[in-house]
């Protein structure tokens, strides 16, 4: 009889998991940012799930489809499957027309909404701890947005947006978590995802070249291969230990930014952005000692 392996036991895996994602995260972020000066964002969100759904095609020829597609909570599945096509598009919206390091910061303040909505929607303790974290990290978004300075530009309510779309996300994936299997959650996402560009996708198209198309398919891949790595890197180590890992991508996010997009940061976005990322690291060290 085999022993199973408790999860959370291998930080140093876990660590390491969470670098490859954060590093494989932001270059398909800033991918997915230089094609939107090529392509419409339907299109570009249609080929992303229609490779993913198309991989999960050959995973349930292969493992078999009770696998993949077994799941029991439906509908929401299906919830979060919107929630994240809805996060997703807001955010290559907001890459279009917005720096990248500004689109990046402001979409990482999840967890800070995450954490604000988990006494509602989860019926949480949300103790005094939590909320100066969570005050803090808006105060971050106050200082990226800076709103004394002029009105707000429009364009930033989309990676807020964003970030709020994807907090529903995690909310609702908390609640699936102990219904379904990890493959099921990440099967869903892509299926929704895939029906409903798919309705959209033919009032936009515009014919790719085979090059863009391959890199495009790919890209759609590694979106998806980025969530399975993200769940296997919580299964080794506490969210404690990895936020600070996680959080780097906003490092990255400035770097190309800078280098491959021409775009210097100002002082707004790199206060804000340390403001949030010091909030949310504090935040889930709080969160794990459970005050």
């Amino acid at each position: 009889m085999s022993v199973r392996r408790p999860i959370q036991d291998r930080p140093l895996l876990g660590i390491g998991l969470m670098l490859v994602f954060t590093v494989l995260a932001i270059h398909l972020d800033a991918m997915a940012k230089w094609f939107t000066r090529h392509y419409p964002i339907p299109e570009l969100m249609w080929i992303r799930y229609a490779s993913q759904t198309a991989a999960f095609c050959v995973a349930g020829a292969i493992l078999g489809w009770r696998r993949i597609a077994l799941t029991r909570a439906p509908r929401l599945q299906v919830a979060r499957g919107a929630a994240l096509l809805l996060s997703a598009g807001l955010f290559v919206a907001g890459l279009s027309v917005l720096p990248f390091a500004t689109t990046k910061v402001l979409g990482d303040t999840a967890p800070l909404i995450v954490a604000a909505i988990s006494l509602p929607l989860l019926g949480e303790r949300v103790g005094w701890r939590r909320w100066i974290a969570i005050l803090g990290g808006f105060a971050g978004i106050v200082v990226v947005v800076r709103p004394d300075i002029g009105a707000i530009e429009p364009a930033m309510l989309l990676p807020i947006g964003t970030a709020c779309s994807y907090a529903l996300y995690q909310v609702m994936t908390r609640s699936v978590a102990g219904i379904d299997a990890p493959l099921p959650c990440l099967f869903y996402t892509s299926l929704v995802g895939f029906a409903v560009t798919s309705v959209a996708v033919p009032f936009f198209w515009v014919p790719p070249t085979p090059i863009h198309l391959v890199v495009l398919f790919f890209h759609g891949l590694g979106t998806g291969l980025g969530h399975f790595i993200l769940i296997r890197a919580f299964a080794f180590a506490p969210a404690s230990l990895l936020a600070p890992f996680g959080y780097a991508s906003l490092i990255w996010a400035v770097a190309l930014g800078y280098f491959v997009f021409g775009e210097a940061p100002d002082w707004g976005t790199l206060v804000g952005g340390g403001l949030i990322a010091l909030a949310g690291i504090h935040l889930v060290r709080v969160a794990s000692r459970g005050t």
